[in-house]
């Protein structure tokens, strides 16, 4: 690799928002009792990265938002798989924020 080369990322980025999409309702993380797992990502090379979460039977999107250094963590309502996966993809494809 060339120095001034940056490396290449492996995770997905997603699409600019578009004009009209829909705004999500982030909330404040839940203290979760049970384990969350994180089943899909986006890349984090930029301020604002998302994850696919699942805990207890159901799904959630994580936004984490890097401003000047300071994390900021909000989560999506949750959803059953499959609603949870066709709002994930709305979010990749920048129908949704």
């Amino acid at each position: 690799m060339i120095d001034d080369e940056k490396p290449r990322c492996f995770s997905a980025h997603p699409m600019p928002a578009a004009e009209d999409c829909e705004e999500l309702n982030w909330i404040v993380p839940r203290q979760e009792e049970r384990l969350v797992r994180v089943i899909a990502w986006t890349c984090d090379c930029a301020a604002i990265f998302y994850e696919l979460c699942q805990t207890g039977g159901l799904r959630f999107i994580r936004r984490n938002h890097n401003k000047q250094g300071t994390w900021t963590i909000a989560e999506s309502d949750r959803w059953p798989a499959r609603q949870a996966a066709a709002q994930w993809t709305a979010l990749l494809l920048g129908h949704l924020r």
